[in-house]
This record gives structure tokens, C-alpha cells and sequence, in this order.
């Protein structure tokens, strides 16, 4: 089941053709069999099972599994539903592609289509809860391989050391850097922090009367330490925080709406077709080869080239 992330809430999900009037158990896990909801749910006298989604599911992009089975001794027994459960924010609402209410599954169908091609080039203007794990690089930065929002809780070496929610006694506060690519540990006063490992290159010893030379200081200068990275290398992480998009970028509306117009219309222009050759009499026509990697539409393809994702900061390969 296809489910839009967008008002009016709360979303429904209805199953029909079960017994009338029974007791079932309704089961929603997400993409990793991890189970969200658990709850009793009773068909009516026409056999359907109209559930409302919770206001949870309303805030973020996701793919789910949901499951209804019947009940035997207060426990699930035969399953009687397996579903997938998409829920997304559309780049463009399908209501107002069209004045007719009768076309609204047509234009959800071309809606849909259209953001497949887009995520396809650019990975999709999404907004997901998860958690990332990331290996310290030995820096005071950890590189983030999705652009990050809100920092939720963060573990070390498998223990918590962070929560927005339920602060922790003496916890140290993670936040974005400011270009959204890594997350640091919130300081004040003066902080000069290390965007990579430091890099020590060993002093060679000498026949002077010291083992490294007469003038000690120098040398320590040379060897010193600045302090121990807020993340170690090698030490494990895990971020869990939301990502990705809060609302979709006008231009991607645009070239959403212009993918839509042409593969309902299922026009052949020359310019959007990557044509570079056209001949008269009887037509021929030959096709760039860059055709077939983009979105079939060039408009659409220069739009889409901001937002290519660049490399940052490098973090581990």
C-alpha cells in the first residue's frame, strides 16, 4: 500500500475481505524486521479493518511491512495480511495536477514514477528517523555520509554518551557542524578544531650529547601532542538523528512536474531527448548516448545538477 505523507492527517491504511466483527492483531516493522506497532484492531460488519496510522509515522519517510493476524489464546496465530507499507512525501501533491478527483490515482501512479527517475540520479529528497554508524577518524569532526538535521543520541563503543531527548547526567552536547556535513562536540571559548588526524613525524635521534639534540624545547615542539581527537580512530559510533530534507526544494517540484507532464503525454521533443542528429526527408534521428543515463528530459538533468552529492570531507573508503 502506497500511503502519501501529507495532510490531511492522520493517515489510514483499510484492509477488506477478513471475517466481520473479529479481533485481530496488526503488526507494522520497518525495513529491518524491527517491530514498531503492536495492537488489537476489530473488522467491522463488512469485513474491513480501517486503521489510523500513528501521528509517528506522519513525521517521516519511510518503507514498513505490516502484518495482520488472527488471534488464538491472546497470541497471534495464522497471518491473514502481509502488506508493504510506503509512506512518502510526495515532490509534488497529485491533487492539484488535475480538477477532476477521478484522475488522482492516475496522477499518484505518474507522481510516483516521476520521483523514482529523480531518486535514481540524486538519492531522493527524503526525511527519515535512523542511525548511522561511523568509525572515528582520530579528528575533533565525525564525517556524515547524509545530510544531517537533528542529532538525537549518539553512542560510543557501544555506550550512550548523548541524548537530546532525556539528557544524561554530565553529557557532553553533539552538534552539526555548520555546513551539515559532521558532527562535533559543542564548546565554548576559544577551540581550534582538528579536521583530520594529526599527522606526527617522528624526530630522528643524533650524536649530540642529548639523544635528540642540545636544545630539547625545539624539539619538543616538534613531537608535541594536541591533545587527545573528541573521536578517537578506529572507535565505533552510532548516530541516530533525522535526516534529509524537512520540505522538497521548489526546483524539484518543477522538474517533478515536468517529468509527469512527459510521461503522461508521452511527447518526443528534440532538445529534452538528447537528439544530435536529425535528418529530413523520412526522419532520421539519432540519440545521444547520454540518453540513457539521465531523466530523459535535459531540463530536468540541469535542474537536477546541483544537487549531485560533493565530497566534503573524506571519511573512511
Amino acid at each position: 500500500m502506497d500511503i502519501l505523507r501529507q495532510t490531511p492527517f492522520p493517515l489510514t491504511a483499510s484492509y477488506t475481505g477478513l471475517t466481520a466483527d473479529t479481533e485481530y492483531i496488526l503488526e507494522i516493522y520497518d525495513d529491518h524486521t524491527e517491530l514498531i506497532v503492536s495492537k488489537n484492531v476489530t473488522s467491522t460488519s463488512s469485513g474491513v479493518i480501517n486503521y489510523t496510522i500513528p501521528n509517528y509515522f506522519e513525521k517521516y519517510d519511510g518503507t514498513y511491512s505490516l502484518y495482520i493476524y488472527t488471534i488464538a489464546d491472546l497470541v497471534a496465530d495464522e497471518t491473514v495480511v502481509i502488506d508493504n507499507l510506503y509512506i512518502y512525501r510526495p515532490y509534488v501533491d497529485p491533487r492539484t495536477l488535475s480538477d477532476d478527483d477521478c484522475d488522482f490515482e492516475e496522477y499518484a501512479l505518474l507522481e510516483r514514477t516521476a520521483r523514482h527517475i529523480i531518486d535514481t540520479i540524486v538519492g531522493g529528497f527524503y526525511y527519515e528517523s535512523k542511525s548511522e554508524e561511523i568509525s572515528g577518524l582520530g579528528a575533533d569532526v565525525l564525517p556524515l555520509r547524509k545530510r544531517a538535521n537533528k542529532i538525537n543520541a549518539v553512542y560510543e563503543n557501544n555506550v550512550k554518551v548523548y541524548d537530546r531527548i532525556t539528557p544524561l547526567d554530565g553529557q557532553y552536547v553533539y552538534v552539526t557542524t555548520p555546513d551539515n556535513t559532521a558532527i562535533t562536540i559543542q564548546v565554548t571559548g576559544e577551540y581550534n578544531r582538528a579536521q583530520s588526524k594529526v599527522v606526527r613525524i617522528p624526530v630522528g635521534a643524533s650524536d649530540s650529547f642529548m639523544l635528540y639534540g642540545d636544545n630539547y624545547d625545539q624539539v619538543l615542539s616538534l613531537t608535541e601532542i594536541n591533545g587527545t581527537p573528541l573521536f578517537p580512530k578506529d572507535w565505533d559510533y552510532i548516530v541516530s538523528g533525522e535526516w534529509g530534507w524537512p520540505v522538497v526544494p521548489q526546483d524539484i517540484k518543477d522538474a517533478a512536474t515536468l517529468l509527469i507532464d512527459d510521461i503522461k503525454c508521452g511527447r518526443l521533443s528534440y532538445i529534452d531527448k538528447y537528439i544530435t542528429e536529425y535528418q529530413t526527408d523520412q526522419f532520421r534521428v539519432k540519440y545521444s548516448d547520454i540518453s540513457l543515463k539521465g531523466s530523459g528530459n535535459l531540463t530536468v538533468d540541469r535542474i537536477l545538477e546541483r544537487y549531485i552529492t560533493p565530497i566534503y570531507r573524506l571519511g573512511v573508503i
